[in-house]
């Protein structure tokens, strides 16, 4: 239980890393703004299991450099946390004008287990400075498990074809992770907020423990200039799994909704 726990509460910071490697610099951000807020509900069959959360306010202005901080919250509800309470939080500090990390923070509560750590990004000498694990080398263009996520955003999809795989190292729990996905095409996805145009995308995840094929996860982003998250599945060796966005505040656009 534990094991299926921590991989659903992490899964929404996780299934979003798709940006090209290609050298970065400025981008034109066209997909979000400070203080957009994103709310999700986790669902075991019918039963709510989890809540999770994203924010992005603006931390400091510096000599004209603007400093975002992001924050992801996940923790379980109702029954499920009768077996284990889980309130995870990551956050990331990272540049407004190419999305690169400065900082990240881990910081885990799973019932009686505790886990805190920060990772310090530098980027001129292709290096991380770890609380837990000291300094290590790293790919060019690495990023956390947060800043990812706005990178993504505003970098978009354009000439990306069905099938095509994209993949991307990032530093996570104190590992340089490579995460691989494939582009499945567009649908109309239904939620209780409506019925959306849709990106839809299929990690490659590991099978043994949790995962019976590769092809057990999947996640849709609106289809349109925001890229908003709007769901996540996945089907695992004890059952389904569905998390759906339910609320939002402080869009920057409109989700494309389907026309009557």
């Amino acid at each position: 239980m534990k094991r299926i726990a921590i991989i659903v509460a992490v899964s929404l910071l996780t299934t979003l890393h798709v940006f090209s490697q290609d050298s970065v610099s400025a981008l034109p951000n066209n997909a979000y703004k400070v203080g957009e807020n994103l709310e999700f509900l986790l669902y075991y069959g019918v039963m709510d299991g989890g809540k999770a959360s994203f924010t992005l306010r603006e931390f400091s202005t510096k000599d004209e450099r603007v400093i975002y901080h992001a924050k992801a919250e996940a923790k379980t509800v109702g029954i499920p946390r009768l077996f284990i309470a889980i309130d995870d939080v990551y956050e990331s500090f990272f540049d407004e004008v190419d999305c690169k990390p400065i900082k990240a923070i881990r910081n885990i509560k799973e019932n009686n287990y505790r886990y805190y750590n920060e990772v310090v990004f530098d980027h001129s000498t292709n290096r991380v400075k770890s609380q837990k694990s000291g300094v290590i080398d790293v790919p060019e263009n690495i990023y956390d498990i947060i800043s990812s996520v706005y990178y993504l955003r505003r970098l978009g999809f354009d000439g990306v074809e069905v099938n095509d795989t994209i993949a991307v190292m990032t530093y996570f729990a104190d590992e340089i992770f490579e995460y691989r996905i494939v582009f499945k095409g567009r649908e109309k996805i239904t939620t209780k907020l409506g019925t959306f145009n849709a990106l839809k995308f299929q990690p490659v995840v590991e099978t043994g423990r949790v995962f019976k094929n590769e092809d057990d996860m999947r996640f849709w982003l609106s289809d349109d200039i925001g890229y908003v998250p709007l769901r996540v599945e996945f089907d695992m060796l004890v059952g389904s799994l569905k998390c759906d966005l339910v609320s939002h505040s402080g869009l920057k656009n409109k989700i494309s909704k389907t026309k009557k």
